[in-house]
């Protein structure tokens, strides 16, 4: 057997970390392919490289807008199926890393949006009040995490609007919370659309709408951040 002169050794190597770089590994590829808007494909991709939190974070924008980015979202069955997805890889997550502030954010978020298809009944408010539940569990492990300020600010907004009082939401934390993730994250797509969501919910319709603007003139991250701003225009047409 022929032995490797160092030559042979250096080109070996450099054969190695060139395949790595060339064709990463599913677990790496996941967080690059939610960032580009292929939704399904990330699903899949952290799913079988055992990372829940991007599973979650990519079956909720699935739910939201569709497989891939730019596309309306999936009909009702299959937004229902992405959102179990979504639940399921959020109480992974939760599991695997109970300390961690963006998981509690994202199973928060995949109950909250799987109680919205729920309507006013028992199941839907275990999920809404188990979602609120997530969202200050997320803010008690990182106070800085302006996302889940604002989501929270969401929760108490729609949950007014909703039921009122019966809702358990209270729109004076509302805007205090809405208020101050603002002042936090003032770039931040996911923050500004939030706010100005819950604004439209207190019916706070003019700050809502410069709310909206604002959130078009800021330079997006990725295509979860591209989708919102399709959102927001669309919903500032609606406005006018």
């Amino acid at each position: 057997m022929r032995r490797l002169t160092p030559p042979s050794l250096t080109a070996l190597i450099f054969t190695v970390l060139m395949s790595a770089v060339l064709w990463p590994s599913a677990g790496a590829a996941a967080p690059e392919l939610l960032a580009a808007g292929d939704y399904a494909r990330a699903f899949e991709s952290a799913t079988t490289a055992g990372d829940p939190l991007t599973a979650t974070q990519a079956a909720v924008a699935a739910a939201l807008y569709g497989a891939t980015s730019g596309n309306s979202a999936s009909g009702s069955a299959d937004q229902g199926l992405w959102l179990e997805r979504a639940v399921s890889s959020g109480r992974a997550a939760v599991q695997a890393a109970p300390q961690s502030a963006r998981a509690h954010l994202e199973l928060g978020t995949a109950l909250c949006l799987q109680a919205g298809r729920g309507g006013f009944t028992l199941g839907a408010y275990r999920l809404s009040r188990a979602c609120r539940a997530e969202y200050e569990r997320s803010l008690a492990l990182d106070a800085g995490l302006s996302e889940a300020r604002a989501a929270l600010a969401r929760w108490h907004s729609g949950a007014w609007a909703r039921a009122g009082l019966i809702g358990g939401g209270d729109p004076a934390t509302a805007r205090r919370l809405a208020a101050q993730a603002l002042r936090e994250a003032p770039q931040n797509v996911r923050v500004v659309v939030q706010v100005a969501t819950a604004y439209l919910e207190l019916r706070a319709t003019s700050a809502a709408r410069t709310l909206l603007e604002r959130s078009l003139a800021l330079s997006p991250q990725d295509a979860q951040d591209r989708d919102l701003q399709a959102g927001a225009r669309a919903t500032l047409a609606g406005l006018r």
